[in-house]
């Protein structure tokens, strides 16, 4: 009988293995959002713009939640989590009929927490904010009128509602902000989101994201 084979051996290194268990946690971002096509949009910026950079958790909540169900919501989850384990916390909703409830979403903001809170308000909706990738301007001032704006001027195949977002549409984030921007300081002084001007809070968002990037890369 030959000589048994001795079973091969397994080379490994030490140093590559501490290197994996040494891999940058992502930053943890919770959000409540009013509807799918808030979440969807969030994922692609999360996918094209940041490469995956932040770790997204989503309140659960109905479809078509109200303002008073997102902020139940997103308190009750970041209790849940752990606010030291959250990077930050946001509402994403438009106006429609959420004006009853900004004297809670402004306790909300205003308390005193470890957690950075903010919130994404969208006039007359999120497809205003979509519009602003396309074009200078939007002129819609109902939801409706905004949605048929926004399929008029959607520079590749069909806008509907819910849809996966595009890398096309993520990729003009820059000049979108710089609109919106524009837009918004041609508004009388004091104009909000509440007043019936056409209006997103998005750049404010995007502008937090990149910071918090910025900051885990360093």
């Amino acid at each position: 009988m030959g000589k048994k084979r001795q079973a091969p051996t397994r080379k490994t290194s030490r140093g590559l293995r501490d290197n994996s268990h040494s891999k940058q946690v992502k930053s943890l971002v919770l959000f409540a959002v009013e509807g799918a096509t808030e979440k969807e949009y969030l994922k692609a910026l999360n996918q094209h713009r940041y490469r995956g950079a932040f770790a997204l958790d989503f309140c659960g909540s109905r479809p078509e939640s109200s303002l008073k169900n997102l902020l139940v919501n997103v308190k009750r989850k970041a209790a849940d989590l752990g606010f030291e384990s959250i990077s930050g916390a946001w509402i994403v909703c438009d106006v429609d009929e959420n004006k009853p409830h900004v004297e809670n979403l402004q306790k909300w903001l205003t308390e005193q927490s470890r957690l950075p809170r903010g919130v994404v308000l969208s006039n007359p909706c999120i497809e205003a904010w979509f519009v602003y990738h396309c074009a200078n301007t939007c002129s819609s001032r109902t939801a409706g009128s905004a949605l048929k704006e926004l399929q008029n001027k959607w520079k590749q195949g069909t806008y509907a509602k819910g849809m996966v977002i595009p890398e096309w549409l993520i990729d003009q984030t820059d000049e979108a902000c710089l609109r919106v921007q524009r837009r918004r300081a041609s508004f009388a002084q004091g104009v909000t989101a509440w007043d019936e001007a056409p209006w997103s809070d998005m750049p404010e968002l995007i502008a937090w994201l990149d910071r918090l990037r910025q900051r885990r890369s360093e």
